[in-house]
């Protein structure tokens, strides 16, 4: 007769290794006589425990519904893998791919087995006309929506619409364009402004004698835009020699007119600048003395002339004093480069009574390309 802790005893241990579903061995102190368990215990939802998975090296999926072994995916599963495609039976232990969100419907709920479907959403009312789920369909030739689970979501199938020209165009605007769907841009017609030259007079000679400048500010170029001038100028040499007056040897010359407003240099002459001498010798005015008054240019012109100048010339003024013209011989040097500058050319000069910067605020008048300066009246 046994003993009846030990019965006990190995009844609960029973009891707890078919609720674990593992085996269990007896420890030889509390029941000697009981037999070692180890069978497989199957649970009542078709599980059988211990869990005995098969080795494979594929992509792991999901667990199966025992939770027990890895659900894998091989590219040689075909119909018989792990996995169950669209309209293939599925279970409990055979789900359905959920790489492709399928879902395993039963015909009853007592069912153990059912077939692969996709899962279906709510349809979706746009202006009284229902539309399935997943359906795309048109609002209008220019917009396309799609129904997903009982709300659509649309786009514009003419983007450039929604990008305005403005900035580079003049009251931009959409219009309908016969045979076409999207709508374009146009833009009005940019008005034509008329375009009319301004030129201001040149200002006075920065220097009183020797090198100079003089500028003005012109919009007479093909942009119509005003744009600042600069040219040589040289009211008469530091130091006058070799003038004469420009009328004839033979003139008669009255008293008090010893000293002319208007003098010339008795030989061709070069024009000296930075470094740079004019290719063309020439015999320039300049303004001489006046009694009791200042004798500035009263017409003159802007002659362009060449330079030739040095790899080193600088094309900046010389130091104070330094004559614009000078006698001197063209250079004969082939690497000498050629730069064009603009200079003043007195045609005529007369003496005024106002200093030179009162003259030169007067407004003076042009006459094509000689420059007079004549205050209105």
């Amino acid at each position: 007769m046994g003993v009846p802790g030990l019965a006990q005893s190995t009844l609960l241990l029973s009891f707890i290794t078919l609720l674990k579903g593992v085996s269990t061995v007896c420890n030889d102190s509390i029941c000697d006589n009981q037999v070692q368990l180890t069978e497989t215990v199957s649970s009542g939802g078709g599980c059988r425990y211990p869990c005995q998975c098969p080795e494979r090296a594929c992509l792991e999926i999901s667990r199966d519904v025992c939770g027990c072994c890895p659900m894998t995916a091989c590219e040689d599963d075909g119909a018989d893998g792990p996995v169950s495609q669209l309209g293939q039976p599925c279970s409990f232990t055979r789900p359905c791919d959920p790489s492709k969100r399928l879902v395993c419907r039963f015909a009853t709920q007592l069912d153990s087995s059912g077939y692969c479907a996709e899962p279906k959403g709510l349809p979706c009312t746009v202006y009284n006309t229902s539309y399935s789920h997943g359906e795309t369909f048109l609002l209008d030739c220019r917009t396309q929506c799609t129904c997903q689970d009982g709300r659509y979501a649309c786009a514009s199938l003419c983007p450039q619409e929604s990008i305005s020209p403005r900035g580079s165009c003049l009251h931009p605007r959409l219009v309908e364009v016969p045979g076409h769907c999207c709508r374009q841009w146009v833009c009005d017609r940019q008005p034509v402004v008329e375009c009319r030259p301004q030129t201001s007079a040149w200002t006075h000679c920065s220097s009183e004698c020797g090198q100079g400048l003089s500028r003005r500010t012109s919009s007479d170029n093909p942009q119509c835009a005003a744009r600042n001038q600069t040219r040589l100028c040289q009211l008469r040499p530091c130091h006058q020699q070799h003038l004469v007056p420009s009328h004839s040897p033979r003139h008669h010359i009255r008293k008090g007119h010893e000293r002319k407003a208007t003098e010339r240099s008795a030989t061709k002459q070069r024009l000296v600048w930075g470094g740079c001498v004019s290719r063309r010798s020439l015999r320039p005015r300049h303004c001489g003395g006046c009694a009791g008054g200042h004798c500035l240019p009263d017409l003159s012109r802007t002659l362009r002339l060449e330079l030739l100048c040095a790899e080193a010339a600088t094309l900046l003024p010389g130091p104070e004093g330094a004559a614009l013209w000078a006698p001197l011989e063209l250079p004969q040097d082939p690497s000498l480069r050629s730069v064009f500058a603009d200079v003043e050319w007195i045609i005529k000069c007369h003496c005024v009574k106002t200093p030179p910067a009162a003259v030169t605020a007067r407004t003076p008048l042009l006459l094509h390309r000689v420059h007079r300066t004549v205050p209105f009246n």
